[in-house]
């Protein structure tokens, strides 16, 4: 039996041999080629260049990402405004609309009960308030609220003021509308005596629940008003409002 083995193994020698050989032969020029392969990449920059190409492409591609995240915003940011002017139009064509005319006018006539009233028990006169559409320079439509006085004097241009303070209050009231219901004032030394007694007259009653605070020199108060119990502050020149002295 051994002496079969021995011969099936001499008889298939010659061919593992020669197989063996020609397997070496291709490894041999592999080897070779590697070799020269190896010395070329040594001879050349071609992997450092390499190295920062592909270092180039990942930043390209990061600075790729953020534009296309910044674009996505925009195109998001662009949709919302677009939604925006849309809702916007929807309300313009709702506040120039013929019903809301109609309502501004309705509640500017109630307004205009309490203006006149005012105006007519401090300066004998009936005060109004206007309304007109204009357009602004950008072409937005708005409401243009005026007096239909214009050439008032100074002392009479700040009775108008406390007329339309005052009667706004009043107005808001009996509409429900929160308001203050202190008005704070300036230049009043302009307006006559009258016309401040008047104020006063009107801002105490009862009903009216108004307090008129006014900054004004005192030789400009009516002798009425030159009251002890109408200050609230007084400043001179050695009472100062917040006690800064002057330096030498």
């Amino acid at each position: 039996m051994v002496g079969e083995k021995g011969r099936y193994i001499k008889k298939e020698l010659p061919e593992l041999i020669e197989a063996l050989s020609q397997q070496n032969s291709i490894l041999q020029r592999l080897l070779r080629s590697e070799q020269e392969l190896a010395k070329k990449i040594s001879l050349s920059d071609s992997f450092e260049e390499l190295e920062k190409v592909v270092i180039a492409l990942n930043e390209k591609h990061q600075k790729r990402g953020e534009y296309e995240t910044i674009i996505n915003q925009i195109a998001l940011i662009e949709k919302n405004i677009n939604s925006l002017n849309d809702d916007l139009e929807k309300i313009d064509e709702l506040l120039f609309s013929e019903s809301f005319e109609s309502e501004i006018q309705k509640q500017l006539n109630k307004f205009n009960e309490f203006f006149s009233e005012t105006s007519r028990e401090l300066y004998g006169e009936e005060y109004a308030l206007k309304v007109d559409k204009a357009t602004t320079k950008t072409g937005q439509r708005v409401y243009k609220f005026s007096t239909f006085n214009t050439n008032f004097s100074s002392g009479k241009k700040q009775g108008e003021i406390s007329c339309f303070d005052i009667a706004y209050t009043l107005f808001a009231d009996s509409e429900n509308i929160p308001c203050y219901h202190f008005l704070l004032n300036d230049k009043k030394e302009l307006m006559h005596d009258n016309q401040l007694s008047n104020i006063a007259k009107l801002v105490n009653r009862e009903s009216n629940h108004i307090q008129f605070v006014a900054s004004i020199l005192r030789d400009k108060l009516p002798a009425e008003l030159n009251q002890k119990e109408y200050f609230i502050v007084r400043l001179s020149q050695k009472e100062k409002l917040f006690k800064i002295e002057q330096g030498e």
